[in-house]
Protein backbone atom coordinates (compact mmCIF):
# COMPACT_ATOMS: atom_id res chain seq x y z
CA UNK A 1 0.00 0.00 0.00
CA UNK A 2 1.43 3.36 -1.00
CA UNK A 3 1.88 6.30 1.37
CA UNK A 4 -0.96 8.14 -0.37
CA UNK A 5 -3.29 5.18 0.14
CA UNK A 6 -2.40 5.01 3.83
CA UNK A 7 -2.99 8.76 4.19
CA UNK A 8 -6.39 8.49 2.48
CA UNK A 9 -7.39 5.57 4.71
CA UNK A 10 -6.43 7.50 7.84
CA UNK A 11 -8.37 10.56 6.71
CA UNK A 12 -11.52 8.52 6.01
CA UNK A 13 -11.20 6.70 9.32
CA UNK A 14 -10.67 9.89 11.31
CA UNK A 15 -13.31 11.99 9.61
CA UNK A 16 -15.74 9.10 9.46
CA UNK A 17 -15.56 8.82 13.23
CA UNK A 18 -15.87 12.60 13.58
CA UNK A 19 -18.93 12.61 11.31
CA UNK A 20 -20.55 9.82 13.31
CA UNK A 21 -19.96 11.70 16.55
CA UNK A 22 -21.34 14.91 15.01
CA UNK A 23 -24.49 13.14 13.81
CA UNK A 24 -24.98 11.60 17.25
CA UNK A 25 -24.62 15.01 18.92
CA UNK A 26 -27.16 16.53 16.50
CA UNK A 27 -29.66 13.76 17.18
CA UNK A 28 -29.29 14.21 20.94
CA UNK A 29 -29.71 17.97 20.61
CA UNK A 30 -32.86 17.58 18.52
CA UNK A 31 -34.36 15.18 21.05
CA UNK A 32 -33.59 17.54 23.91
CA UNK A 33 -34.21 20.80 22.02
CA UNK A 34 -37.56 21.65 23.62
CA UNK A 35 -36.31 21.18 27.18
CA UNK A 36 -33.08 22.99 26.29
CA UNK A 37 -35.04 25.97 24.99
CA UNK A 38 -37.11 26.11 28.18
CA UNK A 39 -34.03 25.91 30.39
CA UNK A 40 -32.20 28.66 28.49
CA UNK A 41 -35.25 30.95 28.46
CA UNK A 42 -35.94 30.39 32.17
CA UNK A 43 -32.32 31.24 33.02
CA UNK A 44 -32.65 34.35 30.86
CA UNK A 45 -35.87 35.51 32.57
CA UNK A 46 -34.73 34.88 36.13
CA UNK A 47 -31.22 36.13 35.41
CA UNK A 48 -30.72 38.88 32.86
CA UNK A 49 -34.29 40.24 32.75
CA UNK A 50 -34.32 40.67 36.53
CA UNK A 51 -30.92 42.41 36.39
CA UNK A 52 -32.13 44.52 33.47
CA UNK A 53 -35.18 45.58 35.47
CA UNK A 54 -32.90 46.76 38.26
CA UNK A 55 -30.64 48.67 35.86
CA UNK A 56 -33.68 50.43 34.40
CA UNK A 57 -35.19 51.26 37.79
CA UNK A 58 -34.68 55.03 37.45
CA UNK A 59 -36.25 55.04 33.99
CA UNK A 60 -39.24 53.05 35.24
CA UNK A 61 -39.77 55.50 38.09
CA UNK A 62 -39.92 58.23 35.47
CA UNK A 63 -42.26 56.22 33.24
CA UNK A 64 -44.69 55.23 35.99
CA UNK A 65 -44.79 58.53 37.88
CA UNK A 66 -47.94 59.70 35.98
CA UNK A 67 -49.85 56.75 37.51
CA UNK A 68 -50.15 58.79 40.71
CA UNK A 69 -52.47 61.21 38.90
CA UNK A 70 -54.55 58.83 36.76
CA UNK A 71 -58.31 58.92 37.47
CA UNK A 72 -60.15 55.74 36.54
CA UNK A 73 -62.85 55.69 33.88
CA UNK A 74 -64.72 53.18 36.04
CA UNK A 75 -67.02 55.08 38.41
CA UNK A 76 -66.74 52.42 41.12
CA UNK A 77 -62.95 52.35 40.97
CA UNK A 78 -62.94 56.13 40.76
CA UNK A 79 -64.87 56.35 44.02
CA UNK A 80 -62.33 53.99 45.61
CA UNK A 81 -59.36 55.94 44.31
CA UNK A 82 -58.16 52.95 42.24
CA UNK A 83 -57.26 52.37 38.60
CA UNK A 84 -57.39 49.40 36.24
CA UNK A 85 -54.06 48.51 34.62
CA UNK A 86 -53.30 45.87 32.01
CA UNK A 87 -49.71 44.65 31.66
CA UNK A 88 -48.50 42.66 28.65
CA UNK A 89 -45.37 40.61 29.25
CA UNK A 90 -45.40 40.17 33.03
CA UNK A 91 -42.23 38.03 33.16
CA UNK A 92 -41.20 37.91 36.85
CA UNK A 93 -43.40 40.83 37.91
CA UNK A 94 -40.67 43.43 38.41
CA UNK A 95 -43.03 46.29 37.44
CA UNK A 96 -45.61 45.60 40.15
CA UNK A 97 -43.65 47.58 42.75
CA UNK A 98 -44.22 50.78 40.75
CA UNK A 99 -48.01 50.51 40.55
CA UNK A 100 -50.30 52.28 43.03
CA UNK A 101 -51.56 50.03 45.81
CA UNK A 102 -54.89 48.30 45.17
CA UNK A 103 -54.52 48.73 41.41
CA UNK A 104 -56.92 46.37 39.61
CA UNK A 105 -54.40 44.43 37.56
CA UNK A 106 -54.83 42.32 34.42
CA UNK A 107 -51.76 40.31 33.48
CA UNK A 108 -51.01 38.98 29.99
CA UNK A 109 -48.10 36.60 29.51
CA UNK A 110 -47.17 33.51 27.48
CA UNK A 111 -46.35 31.62 30.66
CA UNK A 112 -49.16 29.08 31.07
CA UNK A 113 -48.26 28.78 34.75
CA UNK A 114 -48.47 32.52 35.43
CA UNK A 115 -51.60 32.16 37.59
CA UNK A 116 -49.85 29.56 39.74
CA UNK A 117 -46.75 31.77 39.95
CA UNK A 118 -48.82 34.74 41.11
CA UNK A 119 -50.56 32.86 43.90
CA UNK A 120 -48.07 30.26 45.12
CA UNK A 121 -44.65 31.26 43.79
CA UNK A 122 -41.84 32.29 46.10
CA UNK A 123 -42.08 35.82 44.62
CA UNK A 124 -45.77 36.14 45.50
CA UNK A 125 -45.21 39.11 47.81
CA UNK A 126 -44.79 41.81 45.10
CA UNK A 127 -48.27 40.98 43.75
CA UNK A 128 -49.95 41.45 47.12
CA UNK A 129 -50.00 45.23 46.56
CA UNK A 130 -52.39 44.86 43.58
CA UNK A 131 -55.77 43.20 43.13
CA UNK A 132 -55.48 40.55 40.41
CA UNK A 133 -58.58 40.79 38.23
CA UNK A 134 -57.58 38.44 35.46
CA UNK A 135 -54.65 36.46 34.06
CA UNK A 136 -54.57 35.89 30.30
CA UNK A 137 -52.22 33.45 28.62
CA UNK A 138 -51.04 35.06 25.39
CA UNK A 139 -48.79 37.75 23.93
CA UNK A 140 -51.30 40.60 23.65
CA UNK A 141 -52.12 40.20 19.96
CA UNK A 142 -55.61 39.06 20.98
CA UNK A 143 -57.32 40.43 24.09
CA UNK A 144 -60.86 39.30 23.33
CA UNK A 145 -61.42 38.58 27.05
CA UNK A 146 -61.03 42.30 27.80
CA UNK A 147 -63.98 44.63 26.95
CA UNK A 148 -63.42 47.70 24.81
CA UNK A 149 -62.51 50.96 26.61
CA UNK A 150 -62.35 49.51 30.11
CA UNK A 151 -58.66 49.90 30.97
CA UNK A 152 -57.08 53.08 32.30
CA UNK A 153 -53.44 52.16 31.64
CA UNK A 154 -51.61 49.56 29.52
CA UNK A 155 -47.94 48.76 30.15
CA UNK A 156 -45.32 46.95 28.08
CA UNK A 157 -41.64 46.75 29.00
CA UNK A 158 -39.29 44.87 26.66
CA UNK A 159 -42.33 43.03 25.30
CA UNK A 160 -43.15 44.14 21.73
CA UNK A 161 -39.97 42.47 20.46
CA UNK A 162 -41.54 39.05 21.00
CA UNK A 163 -45.25 39.39 20.15
CA UNK A 164 -46.76 37.51 17.22
CA UNK A 165 -47.84 40.77 15.56
CA UNK A 166 -46.85 44.25 16.74
CA UNK A 167 -49.67 45.83 14.75
CA UNK A 168 -52.34 43.51 16.21
CA UNK A 169 -51.02 44.00 19.74
CA UNK A 170 -51.03 47.78 19.42
CA UNK A 171 -54.55 47.76 17.96
CA UNK A 172 -55.71 45.70 20.94
CA UNK A 173 -53.98 48.09 23.34
CA UNK A 174 -55.71 51.02 21.66
CA UNK A 175 -59.07 49.22 21.77
CA UNK A 176 -59.07 48.27 25.45
CA UNK A 177 -57.93 51.70 26.62
CA UNK A 178 -60.55 54.18 27.71
CA UNK A 179 -60.55 57.54 25.86
CA UNK A 180 -57.74 59.49 27.49
CA UNK A 181 -56.18 56.24 28.73
CA UNK A 182 -52.41 55.90 28.73
CA UNK A 183 -50.13 53.36 27.09
CA UNK A 184 -46.74 53.37 28.85
CA UNK A 185 -43.82 51.58 27.24
CA UNK A 186 -40.13 50.81 27.48
CA UNK A 187 -38.89 48.74 24.53
CA UNK A 188 -35.41 47.83 23.35
CA UNK A 189 -34.53 48.90 19.81
CA UNK A 190 -31.70 48.01 17.41
CA UNK A 191 -28.44 49.89 17.03
CA UNK A 192 -27.98 52.39 14.19
CA UNK A 193 -27.69 51.08 10.64
CA UNK A 194 -24.15 50.35 9.50
CA UNK A 195 -22.83 49.28 12.91
CA UNK A 196 -21.41 45.83 13.62
CA UNK A 197 -23.90 45.22 16.47
CA UNK A 198 -26.82 46.04 14.13
CA UNK A 199 -25.49 43.43 11.70
CA UNK A 200 -25.32 40.84 14.50
CA UNK A 201 -28.85 41.77 15.60
CA UNK A 202 -30.15 41.22 12.06
CA UNK A 203 -28.38 37.89 11.61
CA UNK A 204 -29.51 36.46 14.95
CA UNK A 205 -33.10 37.62 14.41
CA UNK A 206 -33.60 36.78 10.74
CA UNK A 207 -32.07 33.30 11.07
CA UNK A 208 -34.42 32.60 13.99
CA UNK A 209 -31.56 31.65 16.30
CA UNK A 210 -32.26 34.32 18.92
CA UNK A 211 -36.08 34.12 18.85
CA UNK A 212 -35.98 30.33 19.22
CA UNK A 213 -33.96 30.57 22.44
CA UNK A 214 -35.36 33.70 24.03
CA UNK A 215 -39.15 33.59 23.83
CA UNK A 216 -39.55 34.91 20.31
CA UNK A 217 -37.47 38.05 20.92
CA UNK A 218 -36.33 39.82 17.73
CA UNK A 219 -33.39 42.15 18.19
CA UNK A 220 -34.03 44.17 15.01
CA UNK A 221 -37.47 45.55 15.92
CA UNK A 222 -38.17 49.25 16.48
CA UNK A 223 -41.89 49.68 17.25
CA UNK A 224 -42.08 53.47 17.36
CA UNK A 225 -43.46 53.87 13.81
CA UNK A 226 -46.12 51.24 14.50
CA UNK A 227 -47.06 53.04 17.73
CA UNK A 228 -47.35 56.31 15.81
CA UNK A 229 -49.57 54.66 13.18
CA UNK A 230 -51.99 53.05 15.62
CA UNK A 231 -54.24 56.09 16.06
CA UNK A 232 -53.24 57.48 19.46
CA UNK A 233 -54.07 61.14 20.00
CA UNK A 234 -50.76 62.09 21.57
CA UNK A 235 -47.38 60.34 21.75
CA UNK A 236 -44.20 61.37 23.54
CA UNK A 237 -41.01 59.33 23.70
CA UNK A 238 -37.29 59.50 24.32
CA UNK A 239 -34.34 57.16 23.91
CA UNK A 240 -31.80 55.93 26.43
CA UNK A 241 -28.89 53.50 26.61
CA UNK A 242 -28.93 50.95 29.39
CA UNK A 243 -25.61 50.22 31.07
CA UNK A 244 -24.23 48.46 34.11
CA UNK A 245 -22.94 45.15 35.38
CA UNK A 246 -24.92 42.02 34.49
CA UNK A 247 -24.17 38.31 34.59
CA UNK A 248 -24.89 37.89 30.87
CA UNK A 249 -23.22 40.92 29.23
CA UNK A 250 -23.85 39.76 25.65
CA UNK A 251 -27.60 40.22 26.28
CA UNK A 252 -27.01 43.82 27.34
CA UNK A 253 -24.73 44.52 24.39
CA UNK A 254 -27.42 43.31 22.00
CA UNK A 255 -30.39 45.08 23.64
CA UNK A 256 -29.06 48.17 25.41
CA UNK A 257 -30.74 50.83 23.25
CA UNK A 258 -34.30 51.67 24.37
CA UNK A 259 -37.25 53.93 23.78
CA UNK A 260 -39.38 55.14 26.68
CA UNK A 261 -42.69 56.85 26.18
CA UNK A 262 -46.41 57.41 26.59
CA UNK A 263 -49.23 57.22 24.06
CA UNK A 264 -52.64 58.64 24.96
CA UNK A 265 -55.81 57.28 23.38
Amino acid sequence: MSNSDVWMRDVITSYGLLSAVLVLVIILLLRKWSSLQKSIYKAYLTGFEVECAELSRAYKKQLFKPLEHVVSCDKVLQSMGCIRLLEIGVKTGENIQFYPENTRWIGVDRNVRLGEYLTTGHRFWPFSRVIIERVIVGDGSSLKEVPTACVDVVVTTRTLCSVTSIQSTLREIHRVLTPGGQYLFIEHIPENEGTFIRWIQKILSQTGIWPSLFGGCCLNINPIEDIKNTGFNHITWDTFTLGGDVSQPFHLILSKQHILGMAVR
